[in-house]
């Protein structure tokens, strides 16, 4: 016991020193559910697609209260275009933050799509289906990114 009233201060710090770094790997690890839980939140759910997934395009989807310039017709346009064998999962019109480069935020319609499976070859049981996003700009219509198969 007398050892331990020496040292207890080396003790308390060399625990304190890994309770740190158990609570750094917790909240910063992708691979943590408080990772996951952190970044998603205030973003908007997109189908498919979890907020580390759309995090390593450098894309954060937030909602919006604003209204578009264009429709969803012209969007859907722009996505098929862009990804012509593609199925259309999910559009959400969202405010999009681009997390690498920073910059404004700015109004945009977010495209979730996989990709069809022809009839011939249906896709087996348990294995993920490729899938994409495109990403449009609400004021002018045009595409800003793509990102898929």
């Amino acid at each position: 016991m007398r050892w331990l009233r020496r040292h207890q201060t080396g003790v308390l710090l060399a625990a304190l020193v890994v309770v740190t770094w158990g609570a750094l790997f917790v909240a910063y690890d992708y691979r943590s559910p408080v990772s996951q839980f952190l970044r998603g939140v205030g973003t908007v759910q997109l189908e498919g697609w979890s907020a580390y997934d759309l995090d390593t395009l450098c894309v954060r989807l937030e909602a919006t209260q604003a209204s578009p310039r264009t429709t969803v017709e012209s969007v859907v346009q722009v996505a098929r275009k862009a990804f012509p064998d593609g199925e259309i999962r999910e559009i959400l019109f969202v405010s999009l933050h681009d997390t690498c480069s920073g910059g404004e935020p700015r109004l945009a319609w977010v495209v979730a799509m996989t990709r069809a499976a022809p009839d011939a070859e249906a896709q087996p049981e348990g294995e993920p289906q490729e899938r994409a996003v495109v990403l449009v700009d609400a004021a002018t219509g045009e595409e800003i990114a793509g990102h898929g198969w």
